[in-house]
């Protein structure tokens, strides 16, 4: 029986399975539409940085076979089916798997317009894989499919998302999820190191989420959801290593300084407007949750690389949050 019920007292239900940074991995995605079939989600969200970020080139040798390189390590697969098992294992971790010849991948190696057009097209096939799976398995049960993309995501892809049948892209917009419980998203990010597709400054920032926020209707504000992939500055949800100028983590004492890197336009925004709930992710390792004001902001986290599925299962009573757990697969 789905959760999403009327009870005899005339409380409306409904509940709702949160992750973010799956970064492509295969496995992770395969299991957050498995949670929300366990967990009778009614909707599930990805809240930003759909795409992985690696390319793994596998060169075809002239005597058979095909020639990998990852993580410093080379590796020569000697048969088509060692070759389909390492390509499976590398997406399950998030990898993109292009297969070609000595000299496309010389080509590729020297010209940097072709390698980003190789990662969009590969990023392109598997998330149009990913709406499938999630069109297959959860439409069928009447459980809403919604995703964003996160600071790391090429802007080339908004055009696809947005197309995806049985999905919801939500970025720059507010949309009413059920009852008076507005979703409000912004994949956008604070400046990072890494010069990042989607990274502004705050001021741009604040002036993204105004925008999205000014969509909800007043009187809805105080039911509404902000999924807004960066997590607001100094509240514990985006504590990261502190790099030196070479980009390392600092190292003080045999232990690396965490320091905090998310948004002060983000952290504003939620004083300002008090959702019900926010939702972020963007600080892998910043896995919790706090209070700003009335607000409950969550981070649930991301374990990507290693195949674990971080998210959130929330639940609300009347439109209101009534709980919610931090869970793991």
């Amino acid at each position: 029986m789905r959760w999403f019920r009327r009870t005899t007292s005339h409380q409306t239900r409904f509940r709702l399975l949160f992750a973010t940074d799956l970064h492509g991995a295969n496995l992770v995605f395969r299991k957050l539409v498995n949670a929300a079939l366990v967990y009778e989600a009614n909707a599930v969200l990805i809240g930003g940085d759909l795409t992985g970020k690696v390319l793994v080139p596998l060169i075809r040798q002239a005597r058979g076979g095909w020639l990998v390189s990852v993580d410093g390590e080379t590796r020569l697969l000697a048969s088509e089916s060692e070759a389909e098992a390492y390509t499976t294992e590398l997406a399950d971790r998030g990898a993109y798997v292009l297969r070609c010849d000595p000299e496309t991948f010389e080509t590729l190696k020297n010209d940097p317009i072709r390698q980003h057009e190789a990662f969009l097209a590969l990023m392109r096939e598997r998330l149009l894989h990913w709406g499938s799976l999630a069109r297959e398995r959860l439409a069928p049960r009447g459980i809403r499919f919604l995703w964003n993309c996160g600071n790391d995501d090429p802007l080339e892809l908004d055009s696809l998302l947005a197309e995806v049948p049985g999905a919801e892209f939500l970025e720059g917009r507010a949309l009413p999820l059920f009852g008076r419980v507005w979703l409000a998203s912004v994949g956008a990010a604070n400046l990072t190191p890494w010069h990042c597709p989607r990274d502004m400054p705050e001021e741009e920032l604040a002036r993204r989420i105004d925008a999205v926020a000014t969509q909800i209707p007043r009187e809805d504000l105080p039911f509404a959801i902000f999924n807004v992939h960066c997590p607001p500055y100094g509240t514990g949800l985006d504590l990261a290593p502190r790099l030196d100028a070479t980009l390392k983590p600092v190292v003080v004492g045999g232990v690396v300084e965490m320091v905090p890197v998310g948004s002060t336009a983000v952290r504003a925004a939620i004083e300002l407007y008090q959702p019900q709930l926010s939702l972020h992710g963007h600080i892998h390792e910043s896995r919790g949750a706090q209070r700003l004001g009335r607000t409950l902001c969550l981070n649930p986290g991301s374990e990507y690389q290693d195949g674990v599925l971080r998210a959130a299962v929330v639940d609300f009573e009347d439109e209101t949050v009534r709980n919610y757990l931090l869970v793991s697969a």
